[in-house]
Order: C-alpha cells, then structure tokens, then sequence
C-alpha cells in the first residue's frame, strides 16, 4: 500500500467461527475517523484449513455500508472441524480494492455467554438507576467482557468452542462485566468508590479465572469423560529432565 493511501480498520472482534449445521452469516465492517467508511462493493473468498478454497470470490450484501455474506449450511456439510481456516474480503472504497484477512475455525458448536442484566442486577440492584438515559441496558460492557475472555481463552491455546459448560464461565464474565462498568464511571480517580470497586471486581475476576476449570469436548462435540475437567490457563513445568543414578 502506498504511503498516500488512506488506511482503513476492518473491525473483526475475534476470529470468525462457522458452525457445522447451520447457515452462517460472516460481515466485514470498515472503519476510517470512527464512522464506517462508505463501501460500493465487496466479495469473499474462504480458504479451509486445507488451503482449499471453499468460497470463491462471492459477491456481498452492502447494507449500511456493511459487507455481509451466507454460507450456506451446504457448503460446510463435508468440511472437517478444524481451525487455520482463512477469510479474505475485497472491499471497494472510493474505487480503490482493499484486502481484509481474518483467520477463523470451523466447529461443531459454538459457545455463547450465560450472564445478561438481570445477572448484574442481582449483585448490585442500584445498576438500574444508575444506569445512562442513554442506553437500554448493559450489553455493550457484556459483549466487550466476552470478547476479552473468548480472546484470552484462544491464547492460551483454549478453543471456546470446545468448552461443554457455559455456566463456568458465569462468574468471570459477570466480574469481567463489573470491572468494566464501575472503570466507566470511576471519573472521580483513585479515591473515589467507584474505581474501589473496579478494583474489587478485578481482584475478583483473576481469582475466578485462575480456579475456572471446565469439561472439554473434541472437534466433532464428543466428551468420553464428562468428569474430567480442564483449566482455564496452560500449566509450564520449568523443571529439567530428572537426574539418573548418584551424584
């Protein structure tokens, strides 16, 4: 890209995860001065984790300036569950073609959140009132919570998708969601309540995330031992190989 060229953000939160069974609709969203930039075309091209392509240059849907496509159910029918699989939108911008990668799996199930307001509400009834004119509920610090832990999860070399117990995650996306809110309207800084009590559900939350352990299902959705439970983080044993004999 030339230097001259304006440079755009493909907002992706995440990888993009297709789910074996159903339709799936993938949506590219171009950002420039933190409005979306105006797009006059687009089409993707999906890759497996064979480097086969399985989408070819597919027209997209603009609506409001967002690029969106369905792969139909179809098409994923004879796919292996696996991860390394490739997106590449083209999108038009004021004549120029741009090129936007997103790496992404395919999976047998993905994994959806357990907490809504009603959660929040629950730890702390004063949220309603306090809560902006401005906005009908807490979704937004929901959904950014839960892209941080689905984040988090992928790298530490956890697959989300192949968590079998949602509720587990109850309590560190209900923290995470807390810490959030209460950081937004710490505005007074270190003395006030409010940033008192982003710390306490931050304390809260990296207690919850270094106990969080939950069963772990293979690529095609099978679990042979529901009682056997995985942690949350990788455990690295800095030890060196065991010593043979007698000194």
């Amino acid at each position: 890209m030339a230097g001259s060229e304006t440079i755009y953000t493909a907002r992706f939160i995440g990888p993009e995860i297709l789910e074996k069974g159903r339709a799936n609709v993938v949506s590219c969203s171009v950002y420039r001065d933190g409005a979306l930039a105006t797009v006059a075309s687009g089409t993707l091209t999906v890759w497996n984790a064979a480097n086969t392509e399985i989408v070819s240059a597919a027209a997209a849907t603009i609506t409001a300036n967002v690029a969106t496509y369905s792969i139909a159910s179809a098409t994923l029918t004879n796919e292996t569950n696996s991860d390394g699989w490739r997106f590449e939108w083209a999108i038009t911008i004021a004549g120029i073609a741009y090129t936007f990668r997103r790496d992404g799996s395919l999976v047998y199930r993905r994994l959806y959140p357990v907490v809504t307001d009603a959660d929040l509400l629950r730890a702390h009834t004063d949220l309603s009132t306090r809560r902006p004119s401005s906005e009908a509920s807490y979704q937004d610090y929901l959904d950014e919570a839960w892209a941080r832990i689905e984040s988090r999860l992928v790298n530490t070399g956890r697959r989300p998708w192949l968590i079998m117990s949602p509720s587990a995650l109850r309590d560190v996306h209900t923290y995470a969601t807390m810490a959030l809110v209460f950081r937004d309207w710490a505005t007074g800084g270190p003395e006030s309540a409010d940033w008192a009590m982003m710390e306490k559900y931050e304390g809260l939350y990296d207690k919850a995330w270094a106990e969080l352990t939950f069963p772990q299902a293979d690529a095609n959705g099978t679990n042979s031992d529901s009682t056997r439970r995985t942690s949350a983080d990788t455990t690295v044993w800095l030890g060196g190989a065991p010593v043979m004999g007698y000194r």
